[in-house]
């Protein structure tokens, strides 16, 4: 059918452009936008006065948005081998900057991931920010973002006295936020832990990337009841928990099941045995006068031998019958919660009994317990499982020492995110991109093991060196290092992992695997091939795994794609990958010669197509296969 020279795909900028052009033609030439043209052609949506519009400006914004729109010129590879890579799961955990693996991520699982949570840098002062560059050396890129100082120091990375404080923090949020409301599904959430030191400034950002309507809630998370004794003039007890939709008009919150002491109330029984409670059905509080809504103002006759209850909307006295109307506190008329149609389809879900403070009937519903809606979260958790010194009691259950890491978030917190936004759904896939000891990993696990679910999740974290000669940090390196595990965060979030899987008796299918983040060897390749005339055997393909992994993600397979070596195919080492993301199958053959036997034993439908060396086909071979589907040769 065709046979194309293979194109670099750096993410989805290019696909957004491409979009753009399909709408306005008229504004691009020679695959440039015309700007001028583009105005015009979007007429009065174009603001005249652009430097007045509302929003929050801090140095470096401008370029904040270019990182996150710079073209990543690396790529993810595995810890393990092909034979040894677990393809049985789905979960992931990748080492490396969480920008660069937003961007690769980009690729294949734009609109895909249905919820997202990250605990960031609070900016305390203390804690570590990222500084973007990715022209630099590693040692320059350490130096650079205060890992280390001139002499290989680790040093602290965001001091107060900074005079660019907040601006750090910012830039450093707005780019990866930036690329993370394109990974979100259409009814995706994101869920952002972080204290007062900043939560006015991440409101203002997160309003601009995603909308001051999709802003759901800012949760008064309170982790500490008793307060922090140390602050100053008062003890806080809280931090914060800001929800935000990807669209509020898709999304939906599901609620919490009731605690132990809403379950109490429920002490009624049926015929049938069912559980309810009874809730008085005139309404209280606000509103709750006749003139408030006249329609909801009718009544009940009730017979008290028979059990018979009737609803008129006017006064219609039935010989034997008591009427009831719904009478407020002081006498006067109410109303009730329900209108007169819902009271009619539904007087079996409503008894009638006496009110002796009021020497007067009441209607009551029968509020059941099963088939319930769950409970409309607040937007103030005092939960017990919330409360932070949970989730160090959960990071010691598993065998580490407290001083390991730094206040890991309970997995109660994470649960409950999880309770709000799971529902029925299947294949809900979740990201962290600032895993830190892997507490949502932990939580994922634990959920998928109480509900029997298989959500899938991402975990990122920069491997971060732990130095061994910083007083604070001394405990957590000889920890690591007694236990066989290098000196960095990552690793401490790996052997979480590990341990929660054990811990909870998962099968294998629950388990992770580790990608790292490297150059692309792939783009490094073919970006020189296309700035020089090269001789044809050029490409040199220096490892066929990495090489694998490195067109899978450039063609936009997730992560979790199953790679399989076709073994019916006996001419070549021809590997079938495929995944739920893409329709069809992706053949690579990366041998330095593709047989003849291989290409008349290849079957491929219309949504299949095979990459392999360009050098390793023949003139004839390539004819030949573009008569069998769609080919790329590198």
């Amino acid at each position: 059918m065709s046979l194309e020279k293979y194109e670099i795909k750096y993410g989805i900028k290019d696909e957004k452009i491409r979009k753009l052009a399909q709408i306005f033609p008229e504004s691009f030439k020679d695959g440039k936008i015309n700007w001028s043209s583009l105005r015009e052609s979007l007429g009065s949506f174009v603001e005249d006065d652009e430097d007045e519009k509302f929003g929050l400006y801090w140095p470096g914004k401008q370029s904040s948005k270019k990182y996150a729109l710079k073209k990543s010129k690396k790529t993810l590879t595995p810890y393990n081998t092909l034979k040894k890579h677990n393809f049985e799961t789905n979960n992931i955990l990748i080492e490396g900057d969480n920008l660069e693996v937003l961007k690769i991520l980009e690729r294949s699982y734009q609109n895909k991931v249905d919820l997202i949570y990250i605990d960031p840098p609070y900016n305390t002062g203390k804690d570590f920010v990222y500084v973007d560059n990715f022209s630099e050396s590693k040692d320059e890129y350490l130096q650079k973002t205060n890992q280390v100082d001139e002499d290989g120091e680790r040093i602290v990375a965001n001091p107060k006295s900074s005079g660019r404080f907040h601006s750090r923090w910012l830039n450093m949020m707005y780019s990866r936020l930036y690329i993370a409301r394109n990974l979100l599904a259409e009814d995706g959430f994101i869920f952002i832990s972080i204290d007062n030191n900043e939560i006015h400034h991440l409101i203002n950002i997160c309003t601009e990337i995603f909308g001051e309507e999709n802003i759901l809630s800012v949760i008064a998370n309170v982790n500490n009841p008793k307060g922090r004794s140390d602050d100053n003039f008062f003890a806080t007890s809280h931090e914060y928990l800001l929800a935000i939709a990807k669209d509020v008009n898709t999304a939906e919150i599901i609620g919490f099941e009731p605690e132990e002491k809403v379950l109490k109330r429920y002490n009624k029984f049926d015929e049938q045995g069912g559980k309810y409670r009874e809730i008085d059905l005139r309404k209280t509080g606000n509103a709750d006068r006749r003139q408030d809504r006249e329609d909801m103002f009718y009544y009940f006759y009730y017979n008290e031998k028979t059990n018979d209850l009737k609803v008129k909307k006017n006064s219609e006295p039935i010989k034997g019958y008591f009427e009831i109307i719904p009478l407020r506190d002081d006498g006067s008329d109410g109303r009730w919660r329900w209108g007169f149609d819902t009271a009619s389809k539904n007087l079996e879900c409503l008894l009638v009994r006496n009110m002796p403070k009021y020497n007067r009937l009441g209607v009551f519903e029968k509020d059941f317990l099963e088939g319930r809606d769950p409970i409309k979260p607040t937007s103030s958790w005092t939960f017990k499982d919330v409360n932070s010194e949970r989730g160090s009691e959960r990071f010691i259950n598993l065998g580490f020492e407290k001083e390991v890491f730094s206040n890991p978030k309970p997995v109660g917190t994470l649960k409950r995110i999880l309770d709000l936004t799971v529902g029925n759904k299947e294949n809900f896939i979740v990201l962290d991109f600032f895993a830190g000891s892997g507490s949502f990993g932990d939580a994922v696990l634990s959920y998928n093991k109480e509900h029997n679910k298989k959500i899938q999740y991402i975990l990122v974290q920069l491997d971060q060196v732990i130095s061994p000669d910083k007083k604070s940090e001394t405990y957590a390196c000889d920890w690591l290092s007694q236990n066989g595990l290098d000196c960095n965060i990552a690793e401490i979030t790996k052997e979480r992992l590990r341990r929660a899987h054990a811990d909870y008796k998962l099968d294998n299918t629950h388990s992770f695997n580790t990608f790292k983040l490297v150059d692309s060897d792939l783009i490094s390749q073919l970006e020189k091939a296309n700035q020089i005339d090269l001789i044809e055997d050029s490409f040199e393909v220096k490892n066929v795994d990495s090489m694998l992994w490195d067109i899978l993600i450039m063609e936009g397979y997730p992560l979790h794609s199953k790679i399989i070596l076709n073994s019916n195919i006996k001419g070549n080492n021809v590997y079938e990958i495929y995944s739920n993301f893409v329709e069809g199958k992706l053949f690579i053959c990366l041998d330095e010669k593709v047989e003849s036997s291989t290409v008349d034993e290849m079957v491929m439908d219309k949504y299949d197509y095979l990459i392999c060396l360009d050098t390793a086909v023949s003139d004839e071979l390539k004819v030949r296969l573009a008569d069998k589907g769609k080919i790329k040769v590198i």
